[in-house]
């Protein structure tokens, strides 16, 4: 009973963080975002170890920007070829791009939150697997991401 209180808080923990991404994609500027969400993935880090008592783990969160900061130099540089493509769409192209930012940023803050929840959740013992596993997690909680991202937004419209 207990460990599906916690996967509970952890969800909604999971899910906060997600719609504050999506907040910080609406901002069309890349550098911004990245800061953003890399932001928003340490403090979901911290939210989830305070939320299953793990002693928030420094090394981890100090590589996880690491890899945030690395890992975003490619969509910096597709996200600023794409706005110069979508911007000569008139008033629609705009709006998708930064509708896909917000939406990206979403899926990234999930990954991140689903992959540190299934390391807390296991005792610590997930991010010392073989890192084949954790990309391929990565990529599966990502392609989810993608859809509690669209229906967070889709929600959000109809309040």
């Amino acid at each position: 009973m207990e460990s599906e209180l916690l996967a509970l808080q952890a969800e909604n923990c999971i899910k906060n963080h997600v719609i504050a991404a999506m907040g910080i994609g609406l901002i069309p500027s890349s550098l911004v975002n990245i800061a953003g969400i890399a932001g928003i993935e340490v403090k979901l880090i911290r939210d989830l170890a305070n939320i299953y008592a793990f002693p928030v783990p420094h090394q981890l969160v100090a590589y996880k920007i690491l890899i945030s900061l690395i890992g975003s130099i490619g969509p910096v540089y597709l996200s600023t070829k794409m706005h110069t493509a979508l911007k000569g769409v008139p008033l629609i192209g705009h709006a998708v791009y930064v509708g896909l930012l917000s939406i990206t940023g979403g899926a990234a803050v999930y990954a991140v939150g689903k992959i540190f929840q299934k390391h807390y959740a296991s005792g610590g013992t997930f991010l010392s697997s073989d890192n084949s596993v954790i990309r391929k997690c990565f990529k599966k909680y990502y392609a989810e991401g993608k859809q509690v991202a669209r229906a967070c937004a889709i929600s959000s419209e109809k309040r």
